[in-house]
């Protein structure tokens, strides 16, 4: 009778540490979720980034701006490449079943994706600003 109720007891222990145990996995897949979203729509922005910059390019030529704005539109699009590039790796490691166990180094990842998302944004006023330079 003893052994009944110690199994009953420890089956009920048992019980919420299951479900304790899901919670914290259910998390870091939204989070993942999350963040392979946010590296998405930002892919999407420097697709955006990259396209006007590639036509405002093409329009510092046919009015021929000054050379510096060229050169610096064109560095800008490579820049933005560049940039592009960083969030491809970014979202391969997010794939990557291996990295996403190891919480610091997810924790590191999140922080320099925002610092890329800064990047991005910069990027998307610094083009401004050179188009109402060159192209006023």
């Amino acid at each position: 009778m003893k052994r009944t109720a110690l199994m009953v007891t420890v089956g009920m222990l048992a019980l919420p540490l299951v479900g304790g145990a899901q919670q914290p996995t259910q998390q870091r897949q939204q989070h993942q979720t999350e963040q392979m979203q946010r590296l998405q729509d930002m892919q999407q922005q420097m697709d955006r980034l990259l396209t006007q910059a590639r036509q405002m390019n093409h329009q510092m030529i046919q009015q021929r701006v000054r050379q510096e704005y060229q050169q610096l539109g064109q560095q800008m699009e490579q820049a933005g490449d560049r940039l592009r590039q960083m969030l491809r790796e970014m979202d391969r490691l997010h794939q990557d079943p291996q990295f996403l166990q190891q919480q610091d180094r997810v924790r590191d990842m999140d922080q320099l994706q925002e610092r890329v998302q800064n990047m991005v944004r910069e990027m998307d006023h610094a083009q401004q600003a050179l188009r109402r330079l060159a192209l006023p």
